[in-house]
């Protein structure tokens, strides 16, 4: 009896250190291949009216990559800006910010390296939605020595939030108990979260969130259209060129919804009706030889160093 008292303790004894260092794995891996921590020391509110920004001249990790701002509090490129040039504006959420990729990896500052007239400023900053847009087009553009002579606005899908908060959106899960079991082992279990995410890698439930709002009568939409029409009006007062590139979802180029352009049909609508340019950069990511590498890992929205590197081609052909 005793013996099978010991032999039952060494067994899960065994199963118990198996499970420790299989956690362990998990956290390092989960490290390298899905960190999502942002470092808020980079972040200064109100810098542009109610609209937060990025702290000048500041270092830290954002998803995993060194993050590093310049003079201007901008995401800094591998060409630096220079203050005697021209500024052209990248605008747009953590998409164009370029987080999970190095500072010389984003589109925006290899874009830098081409487009040397310029000074090219990545204004980019997670969170962002087009009210935002406006409110730093604001500060940039009534400066007195503002010299913004170009602007693009990098159009990612959940921007038709608006500047609706995340309470004042529809619920994307189910808040039942099985739910509330999951989040909480996704958040305290990286075993959980690493098996969750390689099974729902190709999931795309963000797309079929989002697409939902792309409804003409659907006040996000309309409100959304109205930032960017704002956007353009005040470019135009100020003498600066103002266009719209639309980026699409992993989905969209290699899954359940590469027939599905909903969202860029109907901006791409809008800007033509109000006089806005528009461009797709859809079909070119689309015809990359693997456009599932374009994305990191398990994310339907933000670009791998690869598709930094494929939207800085099209930006530049």
């Amino acid at each position: 009896m005793k013996s099978l008292a010991a032999r039952l303790l060494i067994n899960l004894l065994t199963v118990i250190a198996v499970m420790l260092l299989l956690e362990v794995a998990c956290r390092v891996a989960l490290h390298y291949m899905y960190n999502r921590r942002f470092d808020a020391a980079l972040i200064v509110d109100n810098k542009y009216g109610n609209t937060a920004g990025l702290k000048e001249n500041a270092e830290g990790i954002v998803w995993g990559k060194k993050f590093t701002t310049d003079e201007f509090g901008c995401r800094k490129n591998k060409l630096a800006a220079d203050k005697k040039k021209k500024k052209w504006l990248f605008i747009g959420d953590s998409v164009t910010e370029g987080v999970g990729v190095g500072d010389e990896e984003t589109f925006a500052s290899l874009c830098s390296e081409e487009l040397k007239e310029y000074s090219l400023l990545n204004c980019s900053l997670i969170g962002y939605a087009t009210p935002d847009y406006y409110n730093l087009l604001q500060s940039y553009l009534s400066a007195p020595d503002s010299s913004v002579e170009l602007v693009t606005v990098f159009f990612c899908l959940n921007d038709v939030y608006g500047a609706a908060k995340t309470d004042n959106l529809p619920v994307m899960a189910k808040q039942d108990d099985a739910h509330r079991i999951a989040t909480w082992l996704q958040q305290h279990y990286a075993t959980y979260k690493l098996v969750k995410l390689f099974i729902y890698r190709n999931a795309d439930n963000y797309f079929q969130y989002d697409v939902a709002f792309y409804k003409p009568d659907n006040e996000r939409f309309k409100e959304s259209m109205a930032y960017l029409q704002h956007c353009d009006s005040l470019c135009k007062s100020k003498g600066a060129y103002f266009n719209v590139v639309m980026l699409p979802y992993r989905s969209q180029l290699a899954g359940n919804n590469v027939a599905n352009r909903t969202p860029q049909k109907m901006v791409g609508d809008f800007c033509d009706e109000n006089g806005i340019e528009f461009s797709d950069a859809t079909d070119l990511l689309a015809k990359e030889p693997s456009p599932q590498s374009l994305y990191l890992f398990a994310d339907e929205i933000h670009f791998s160093a690869a598709g930094h590197k494929a939207l800085a081609k099209y930006l530049l052909e």
